[in-house]
């Protein structure tokens, strides 16, 4: 029976729950708002199967494969627009979806929670798209997965590293008609903060929320800016600076403890292929530079490398080296962030007082923060926002 005593031993991939064959494990949100599997030993007939399944269980065996990287942009200039990067998930997404195939990813619900779903046209492809900086509730989809397997149907999965070991891991073998993608990933900020944040918003707008986009483009690729629309017709941009939930994201204050202690960090990956942003594309071709955006893409195996060789009517690319392009961009695929030293007391906050007090307590707006937000139209406009970012993250 599995037991979380240490919750930096669960990435709450849900292969445990999708495996007991007595159905009675079930997800649930802790005091931080992450999903962890909860078991009712009433039904448990101590099997051991949720324990043998868990990823984060036993060794991880390393593909040892060579790697090959790719500097990508989709040919379609409004589906990267649409897009958290390159518009390189889009592309290959579409070559499975020509084939028949299903694609499953992470999307927004009619709530706006982040949940995995699948999609079987070119048309329902959008809400996969962009980059959702709040775990998955991955619900029954890699049971889905399974029974689409065995009837021989095409897949193409994307998920965090955890979750495609997870994956792995419940399906016990390889099958050929399944192609796994991963990213490059800082960690999975806390489905219940996001449902207090969005709630927040609302009430302060006093209006509902129609649309999120965690990397609108509307600043340029180098200026993504968080978008969240209203019902009322406002539509509010807001930079990392001055933009709570993404603060507090990247200052390593809302991620999940077992992605400060992640278990799949390593260049070598087990899914076919990794994705990830290409800031310093002009590193590996001047002519992509337009700040548009840009996906470094990682082929690990030869699924992954005809996967890409199929999708290269639709991509212009550029070869990469490995080690250079994860230097310059990708570090995170080899390196864990360290929690604040806040974070615990700010889940309890979190719990204990207003959100609006929440806010002010951990993120203060300062003046220098109102300016950036405020000159950064001015900066784009002038066309130097992205020279701007290179410059001040050397």
């Amino acid at each position: 029976m599995i037991t979380i005593k240490d919750k930096t031993d669960c990435s709450g991939c849900s292969a445990c729950y999708a495996v007991c064959p007595k159905h009675c494990i079930t997800m649930c949100p802790d005091k931080e708002g992450f999903l962890y599997p909860t078991v009712d030993t009433n039904l448990c007939i101590d099997c051991g199967a949720c324990d043998k399944v868990c990823p984060l269980m036993k060794p991880l065996v390393i593909n040892n494969g060579n790697t090959s990287a790719f500097a990508v942009q989709n040919k379609d200039e409004s589906i990267r627009m649409q897009s958290a990067s390159g518009g390189a998930f889009s592309a290959f997404a579409t070559v499975v979806l020509n084939k028949g195939g299903i694609v499953f990813g992470g999307c927004f619900d009619k709530d706006f929670n982040v949940c995995h779903d699948s999609v079987s046209t070119i048309n329902d492809l959008k809400k996969l798209r962009c980059s959702k900086y709040v775990q998955s509730d991955m619900g029954n989809t890699f049971s889905k997965i399974k029974s689409l397997l065995k009837e021989g149907r095409l897949i193409l999965f994307s998920g965090t590293p955890c979750q495609v070991e997870g994956l792995n891991s419940y399906l016990k073998r390889k099958y050929d008609n399944l192609i796994t993608l991963d990213l490059v990933c800082r960690g999975t900020p806390s489905p219940g903060l996001w449902k207090k944040y969005l709630a927040w918003h609302s009430a302060k707008e006093k209006s509902p929320i129609t649309y999120v986009s965690f990397r609108n483009k509307h600043f340029g690729y180098a200026g993504s800016t968080m978008a969240i629309g209203f019902k009322n017709g406002k539509i509010k941009y807001q930079s990392r600076a001055i933009q709570f939930f993404k603060y507090t994201f990247f200052q390593d204050l809302n991620s999940r403890p077992s992605c400060f202690r992640c278990h799949f960090k390593t260049i070598q990956r087990n899914a076919d292929i990794t994705l990830y942003d290409c800031w310093h594309v002009n590193a590996f071709s001047k002519d992509m530079d337009d700040d548009r955006g840009t996906t470094m893409v990682l082929l690990h195996t030869e699924k992954g490398e005809n996967l890409f060789n199929e999708t290269k009517p639709f991509i212009r690319f550029n070869k990469a080296d490995v080690e250079k392009a994860i230097k310059l961009d990708g570090i995170m695929a080899t390196q864990c962030t360290v929690p604040n030293p806040q974070r615990e007391q700010f889940f309890k906050d979190a719990q204990d007082i207003p959100f609006e007090q929440l806010i002010k307590k951990y993120f203060p707006l300062s003046i220098k923060k109102q300016c950036i937000q405020w000159l950064k139209p001015v900066i784009y406009k002038l066309g130097i926002l992205n020279h701007l970012k290179r410059f001040i993250s050397k």
